[in-house]
């Protein structure tokens, strides 16, 4: 038998009534905590408590693999198997332990929600590897090895930091082994160890979904009766204030609504008016001229939707932008599109139904040659129409979301370069369409004319990309040469070309680097479709003697993070483009269209902001926080005589109606944007320099960090995890996976408690001056929508 084994054999045999001396003051701690879990084990099936009997009653089987239990306890396999070796079985070899019986699962949930001195003792004996009552230097080291190897969430450099701060923390620095006393007296008189026990509590997930729970709630029936009526009130006052909330705050949105409603309706009533007083026609005809005229509207507002400029001059107007829904022109754009389908099937149909009863030309004569003359452009209304609905019929398949977000972008590009042909069938197909086209038409073209000149003139689109960095997780960004001319705003975004992937594709991206920076603009790219991973394989397999001969600079994040980042801010700050190289052909040539504004234009707008960022989806927030960075910057003075930074006494919030930012980023691994961290480590140091200057000023920024990859689970699996990141914190100072001083938390956000805190005293923001701006998954986005919506915040969204 295993020295581990016999440990807790001796436990069984200690005598019952040793529980009086329990409070004795000359007991030791290992003492006390063996007797209560001498207690624990002891116990029979009938005396456990009722909701761990009941969760009994839905195992089923007698037998429980490890894999069930640790899916249970939502834990790693190898800590089931340490317990179960500790408490259960003979073996000394853990992999040995394949199963467990019910009551003995059973019992492992007491015990885990037992005292904190029972919690204490029972992580103590799973560090102790040997049994022998100590834990040793080697035992702890190889445990939170293996605890980190199934996590997956540190490199094998970095475990052996972190397991170095623990083993000082517990003075194995210093000593081969401590015992319990030592142990417990470390962990008892540190509040955050003390928390970190308290996460041992387990809820069973195969309770909640007991049946036999539900007769507890119907006994509590007649009580909610009684509120019923209470809380019926109170949902209808809280309904009420929300919806005039909402009102209030998407009034442009229902104006326009309302006005494109009224507008159709409007055409409608005439068509019916004239079709059946001034001409004489029959009912089919009267359907085909209504959608005919709706269609002539809703064809003309769809170019309107896009055009990019005019919507940039609304944007940049406070007054206008009220008025005027602009953000919503891409989702209005969608709508109408989808309107405009039905709108032709019906029209189609419609006159489809005219030839079968009224007209003596067959249907094929009729919808595919030029027989019946109809039509103001030589008979070819007809012809054109079929053409007309094919055409449609392929820009919107090629619209669809699994196309446009699966990787196929280029398909929905060059698709919808065939409005050029629609609109020209279409001012053939209709005899008054061109009357309603050809003010936005023109409108559009100019915007077009405008594009292509300044995308291939050296002073505001035609440039070259300076250097290169290969992020981690399929991510690139390009450092590319600011043109003299080209001005934009913190948030907009470009569309970009780059001819030796593809000669003509351009693709959206957002800026990231600040308008301040005026050497370069930066976008980062993640390698997610086609064009994407064509631009990320060419710069990652681009060799020495290529990039040399192309004058460009490349960095391996991916491979040396530290070293290439240091390498590429020298760069950044150290040379600045020389304008006679664009037109060199050995440069690297890009072609920018832009810049086209977003909602982000209003953060500087606005009291307090909320920044909310889901994977590759903070791009544009780098650009506002490298802005207000500059900023920050620009309003130190260093000292000539003693070298020391002070601040101007304005202030970073002074200069602008902006006073608070929360910065939210929700993102799988904090690995993939080793980039932006860099940014925030930067701002924290900047803002800590300066509140150590200014005691009486606020914080300005608060950043809130989300890893999705960990969850958030109160359970035993994530105990050993919440002890090093809270150690790691004491003794650094910083976040064990990120180097800020700000917290990263584990799993999504608890958006209900977050929302809450932008209301807290400290902040002294109320719900009008609060602004949500989320960049991200749709999914997602839809949440934040409604929480922001209880909340009467102001949520905007990126749509590009």
């Amino acid at each position: 038998m295993s020295e581990r084994s016999t440990t807790a054999h001796t436990l069984l045999k200690i005598d019952r009534s040793a529980r009086s001396n329990l409070t004795s003051p000359t007991m030791s701690n290992r003492k006390r905590a063996e007797m209560q879990l001498q207690s624990l084990l002891n116990e029979s099936e009938k005396s456990l408590p009722a909701f761990v009997r009941r969760a009994g009653d839905n195992l089923g089987s007698e037998q429980l693999s490890v894999e069930q239990i640790s899916k249970l306890l939502k834990t790693q396999e190898f800590l089931i198997r340490r317990l179960a070796c500790i408490f259960y079985s003979s073996t000394k070899n853990v992999q040995d332990v394949k199963t467990l019986t019910k009551l003995q699962a059973q019992k492992l949930t007491c015990i885990l929600n037992g005292t904190m001195e029972v919690r204490a003792l029972v992580f103590f004996m799973i560090l102790d590897e040997t049994g022998d009552e100590y834990v040793t230097r080697a035992g702890m080291t190889d445990f939170y090895e293996e605890y980190f190897k199934g996590l997956k969430i540190l490199d094998g450099d970095r475990i052996q930091e972190v397991i170095q701060v623990l083993l000082q923390k517990f003075h194995l620095d210093q000593k081969d082994k401590i015992d319990f006393e030592e142990f417990y007296s470390i962990v008892y008189k540190d509040l955050t160890f003390l928390e970190c026990l308290s996460q041992f509590t387990v809820h069973p997930t195969w309770f909640t979904n007991s049946p036999s729970s539900q007769p507890a709630k119907q006994s509590k029936f007649q009580e909610l009766l009684s509120n019923h009526c209470c809380k019926r009130e109170n949902k209808e006052q809280k309904k009420t204030k929300l919806s005039m909330a909402y009102m209030k705050n998407n009034l442009s949105r229902i104006i326009m609504l309302i006005v494109y409603l009224l507008i159709n309706l409007g055409l409608v009533i005439y068509v019916i008016w004239y079709r059946t007083v001034k001409v004489k026609s029959n009912v089919p005809i009267i359907f085909a001229r209504i959608f005919g005229m709706l269609l002539n509207f809703n064809c003309t507002f769809i170019i309107v939707l896009m055009l990019k400029q005019t919507i940039l001059i609304i944007r940049s107007n406070k007054f206008l932008r009220k008025c005027i829904p602009v953000d919503d022109h891409i989702d209005f754009h969608k709508v109408v599109g989808r309107i405009i389908v039905v709108f032709s099937i019906l029209h189609t149909v419609a006159h489809v139904v005219n030839v079968g009863v009224y007209n003596s030309h067959s249907w094929v004569a009729y919808l595919f040659t030029t027989e019946p003359n109809i039509g103001w452009v030589g008979g070819f209304a007809s012809l054109s129409g079929f053409l007309l609905c094919i055409i449609l019929t392929l820009m919107v398949v090629c619209s669809m979301r699994w196309i446009r977000r699966g990787g196929h972008f280029q398909v929905f590009y060059w698709s919808h370069l065939l409005y050029l042909p629609f609109y020209i069938l279409l001012i053939i197909h209709a005899p008054n369409c061109w009357k309603w086209i050809i003010g936005p038409l023109f409108i559009f073209f100019l915007e077009k004319i405008y594009s292509i000149v300044t995308r291939y003139s050296s002073r505001n689109g035609r440039t070259y990309i300076h250097s290169v960095r290969i992020e981690q997780s399929n991510v690139i960004s390009l450092n590319i040469h600011r043109p003299k001319h080209f001005n934009f705003q913190s948030g907009d975004y470009i569309s970009i070309n780059i001819p030796r992937v593809t000669l003509y594709e351009f693709h959206p991206f957002t800026i990231s680097s600040a308008p301040e920076e005026k050497d370069y603009i930066r976008v980062h790219i993640q390698a997610v479709g086609d064009w994407t991973k064509q631009v990320y394989q060419r710069f990652k397999e681009m060799s020495e003697e290529e990039a040399h001969e192309n004058q460009i600079k490349i960095y391996r994040a991916d491979i040396h993070p530290h070293e290439s980042l240091a390498n590429f801010q020298n760069v950044e700050h150290d040379q600045t483009g020389n304008q006679s190289n664009v037109k060199s052909n050995k440069r690297e040539p890009i072609f920018v269209k832009g810049p086209y504004s977003s909602c982000a234009r209003y953060v500087f707008d606005c009291k307090h902001v909320v920044l909310i960022g889901g994977g590759i989806g903070v791009t544009p927030y780098a650009s506002i926080l490298s802005s207000l960075m500059a900023q920050f910057c620009a309003s130190s003075i260093i000292c000539k005589h003693c070298n020391r930074t002070n601040y101007l006494s304005t202030g970073l919030s002074g200069k602008r109606r902006l006073q608070k930012v929360d910065f939210v980023w929700v993102n799988r691994d904090y690995k993939n944007f080793e980039w932006f961290l860099n940014l925030l480590r930067q701002f924290e140091q900047e803002q800590e320099n300066y509140l150590a200057l200014n005691p009486n000023e606020k914080r300005f920024l608060d950043l809130h960090l989300y890893f999705t990859e960990i969850k958030h689970d109160e359970n035993i699996g994530n105990v050993p995890l919440e002890f090093v990141t809270k150690t790691w914190a004491e003794m650094t100072g910083q976040d064990i996976f990120t180097s800020l001083k700000c917290k990263t938390h584990f799993g999504r956000p608890q958006w209900e408690k977050l929302f809450h805190s932008f209301l807290s005293t400290e902040n002294t923001s109320t719900a009008n001056d609060v602004s949500v701006f989320f960049s991200g998954p749709s999914s997602m986005g839809d949440t934040i929508k409604n929480r922001c919506r209880a909340f009467r915040f102001r949520y905007y969204e990126e749509n590009f």
